[in-house]
């Protein structure tokens, strides 16, 4: 993509743009005191850092749940673990709300009491087999009325399938158009390998889709979920594997504590990433459509630590 983009310096004016980077480890902590200086930017000719401020502030995030009766007891269980430690983790100033898909339970607005969570979670109620979980991600979007530096949707589900309303390149789009990061939690496999060193690529480059390459120690897999892992990583969120098949058909079992302290640590990741990230000013070209740019550490930093792992919108849209 980058090859065929072509500028005409005359034509195009300078314009600005702020995205949020997310620069952590693998357990989703993040690394402070970093400056400008300590990036390395491709992309759009004229593209570059003005500047860099680290942001902890107050996040709002969406919780879309797959409650399909097609899922497994355990992952069902495991659902309400992981649910139970982002709230726990979740600070006073945060806002939580929730959608379910694929299943009972409901919603819970932005401002709502957060015990709410749990209880709609639960509920055997309002069945609604017809909103797949990208359905109800597009949805909850429109709860985020006045966009907000950390905005974030959490999927905690099997797959991206199931949908009647919504695919994967238009809740891309609509992701970067409300500048909203996906994150995930996996319980299933999800397909990682759709750009990676061995050169594999999968059908999502069809979609549009297939900007990323594997990264934050997952391993390498060919099947799975093909849409998970390019609509997270592309928003500039991540998604994190809980369970498998295997898993969930005996290798885990929820009540064992080495289980539960396994969800929390998974949940902990995705806590610790959504909560604190850089927030970049951007000088760009005034571009007529989205283009796909890097970031990276430059490698005198990266050596100290080179479990780092960026996380950011990997298209610049036109402003």
């Amino acid at each position: 993509m980058l090859a065929g983009w072509t500028l005409d310096a005359g034509a195009q004016q300078a314009c600005k743009a702020e995205v949020s980077v997310g620069v952590i480890d693998s357990n989703g902590n993040s690394f402070r005191g970093l400056a400008r200086e300590d990036f390395l930017t491709r992309g759009p000719k004229g593209i570059g850092v003005e500047s860099i401020a680290y942001d902890e502030g107050p996040r709002r995030l969406l919780l879309v749940v797959d409650t399909s009766k097609k899922l497994s007891i355990a992952a069902h269980k495991a659902e309400i673990e992981l649910v139970k430690a982002i709230v726990a983790t979740s600070r006073p100033a945060d806002s939580l709300a929730l959608i379910t898909a694929r299943g009972p339970g409901g919603t819970v607005k932005f401002g709502e009491d957060r015990s709410k969570l749990l209880d709609v979670l639960e509920s055997e109620a309002n069945p609604n087999k017809d909103r797949g979980p990208l359905d109800a991600a597009n949805e909850g979007l429109e709860w985020f009325s006045d966009p907000r530096p950390g905005d974030a949707i959490l999927l905690i589900a099997a797959s991206t399938d199931g949908n009647h309303k919504t695919n994967a390149k238009s809740l891309a789009k609509a992701l970067a158009s409300h500048h909203v990061r996906l994150f995930g939690l996996a319980l299933g496999l999800v397909m990682t390998r759709n750009i990676s060193a061995e050169g594999v690529v999968t059908s999502t480059t069809s979609q549009g889709m297939a900007y990323v390459t594997a990264g934050l120690g997952d391993y390498a897999y060919d099947t799975g979920d093909p849409d998970f892992y390019p609509l997270t990583t592309n928003s500039g969120g991540i998604v994190v594997a809980v369970m498998n098949p295997e898993s969930q058909h005996g290798s885990y079992k929820p009540e064992d504590p080495r289980f539960q302290q396994f969800l929390k640590s998974r949940a902990m990741i995705v806590s610790n990433a959504v909560q604190a990230f850089y927030r970049f000013q951007i000088d760009q070209p005034k571009l007529s459509h989205p283009e796909v740019w890097s970031l990276d550490i430059k490698e005198a930093i990266r050596k100290h630590s080179p479990a780092m792992f960026l996380l950011y919108s990997h298209e610049l849209g036109p402003c």
